[in-house]
């Protein structure tokens, strides 16, 4: 009996995710993603028209996942609080969903017009913006200093970044102490007796 399409879609998500965040975007073909999904490069294309919709399907399902952790930072009283949270649930997810996050920006220049429109709107809108919005809320609270929201944001993804490569060495320091020196480094620095 054949699986339904949504689990065969499923399938070739995760395949060709593990096969991007190891070999990255241009270093994998759509035969291979087809063979580590167990389909043929026909039925491949069934469910996506080229690799770069692909890709598309591939951070759009990652950031589905990531809206919960979103919300659940909203949720926290106060900013110190809802960065906590952010962080610590980005460093609770699996080694892939965090490769996944520099993923959606560090293969974006090797794709067409449309398709980095698309993945930047949907990485924009379900992760950066919500983000901002934390920091923008923090300034309004007057629990932050009136600092650019965007360039904040940045700051932090900075900061996570190198804990999202699987071979970094960092990425065996992802645990909640990390987690917490992170958001405590951004928001109130590593100077012994601030300026």
């Amino acid at each position: 009996m054949k699986p339904p399409p949504e689990t065969v879609r499923e399938t070739i998500i995760v395949a060709a995710a593990e096969l991007i965040v190891a070999n990255g975007y241009d270093g994998v073909a759509m035969r291979e993603i087809a063979a580590a999904a167990g389909i043929s490069k026909p039925g491949l294309y069934y469910h996506f028209r080229d690799k770069e919709d692909l890709l598309e399907a591939v951070l759009t399902h990652w950031m589905t996942e990531t809206e919960a952790l979103i919300a659940a930072a909203q949720q926290a009283p106060a900013i110190r609080a809802q960065l906590t949270v952010l962080v610590r649930g980005l460093f609770a997810q699996a080694p892939l969903q965090r490769a996944l996050i520099r993923l959606g920006t560090q293969d974006l220049p090797r794709l067409g017009d449309n398709a980095r429109e698309r993945i930047q709107g949907c990485y924009g809108k379900g992760f950066l913006e919500p983000i901002e919005a934390l920091i923008r809320h923090g300034i309004a609270r007057g629990e932050l200093r009136a600092v650019n929201p965007h360039v904040t944001t940045w700051l932090l993804l900075g900061m996570l970044y190198p804990f999202f490569h699987n071979a970094h060495p960092c990425a065996r320091l992802v645990n909640e102490q990390t987690a917490t020196q992170i958001v405590a480094t951004l928001l109130d620095g590593i100077a012994a007796h601030p300026a």
